[in-house]
């Protein structure tokens, strides 16, 4: 996984501070997932954090079979259940003994409040060049149908994601109104929005969802790498509309946002994506999701910032 960018909003404060002596002590408490000895892994704790997030911290903890691998620790109570079902969906996932069109996250171990990862070497796509973020996008798009379309394991709600779009409406009003965008822009997401509020609701089964595949969560390795594209951060994961999922799709990629859903729909396979009528409601919906994060983005992460920009990047387009 890769750290920080350089270039970071505010983070909310840690009310779970980590420091090297957590770190020693969660070290001393894991419990291998099934087939990893512990043994085997060449300890070297370091002095300070890889990279840190709004909900985790990474701290490298050694090597297993020479592979890094760092502590994926919470640093706030909120983000406890985050780590759970991170880990409940990466064990279903990887259990199906099926090929899937991006890489996981492998988890080695877990403690509480904390899990073992192999460190994924890369650059997120949100910091690629954009043919990569083009190709990630299409990647991503074939990887999202491929989980939506499997079975859904019992996770925590998301009260934020794979929801109708209706909840969201009054957050959406307030952030346009923040955003700042010039007259046309600010007429032309509103347009956007509406048309997903009018679209049919979801009504077939609750998909799974990874909840926050934005471009930031996609990990692309270097160019002399043979590793696959990987699709991280599963803590936002849940059930619901994959109209949302799709949303956060659609921020990756500058070409045609309908090219890339026949990418999605070409690999779905759950019930009802052949229906017409349900695949233009989920369009649209998708695409008011689009601009209510890409909204979010340009509030949280400032011009420089690589999230920041394809958030105004959409909202221009």
């Amino acid at each position: 996984m890769t750290g920080t960018p350089d270039i970071a909003p505010v983070l909310p404060p840690a009310d779970l501070p980590v420091d090297l002596r957590r770190v020693e002590l969660l070290c001393a408490w894991l419990r291998p997932e099934e087939g990893v000895e512990l043994e085997r892994i060449s300890w070297a704790i370091g002095k300070r954090p890889r990279g840190e997030g709004w909900d985790n911290v990474l701290w490298p903890i050694g090597t297993l079979d020479g592979a890094p691998l760092v502590l994926r620790i919470a640093r706030r109570r909120s983000s406890r259940d985050l780590l759970g079902r991170e880990v409940t969906v990466l064990r279903r996932l990887r259990g199906l003994g099926t090929t899937l069109p991006m890489d996981l996250p492998r988890v080695i171990a877990t403690a509480e409040d904390a899990v073992v990862v192999e460190w994924i070497d890369g650059v997120t796509a949100a910091e690629s060049d954009a043919a990569t973020q083009e190709q990630a996008a299409e990647d991503l798009a074939r990887m999202l149908a491929t989980i939506h379309s499997g079975p859904a394991p019992e996770v925590g709600r998301n009260p934020v994601r794979g929801v109708p779009l209706a909840t969201r409406a009054e957050h959406f009003a307030a952030d346009l109104d923040r955003a700042g965008l010039d007259e046309d822009a600010a007429r032309r997401v509103a347009e956007i929005w509406r048309a997903g509020i009018d679209a049919e609701e979801w009504q077939g089964r609750e998909l799974l969802l990874h909840g926050d595949p934005h471009p930031g969560n996609v990990v692309v390795p270097p160019p002399t790498s043979p590793g696959a594209v990987a699709l991280i951060d599963w803590g936002d994961t849940t059930r619901g509309d994959p109209a949302s999922d799709l949303g956060a799709l659609l921020l990756h990629s500058s070409r045609s946002t309908t090219g890339l859903l026949e990418v999605y729909r070409a690999s779905a396979a759950w019930t009802g994506i052949e229906d017409d009528e349900i695949w233009e409601a989920l369009q649209a919906r998708a695409r008011a999701w689009a601009v209510r994060m890409a909204l979010a983005l340009v509030l949280v992460y400032p011009e420089g910032h690589s999230l920041g920009r394809i958030g105004r990047r959409l909202l221009a387009s």
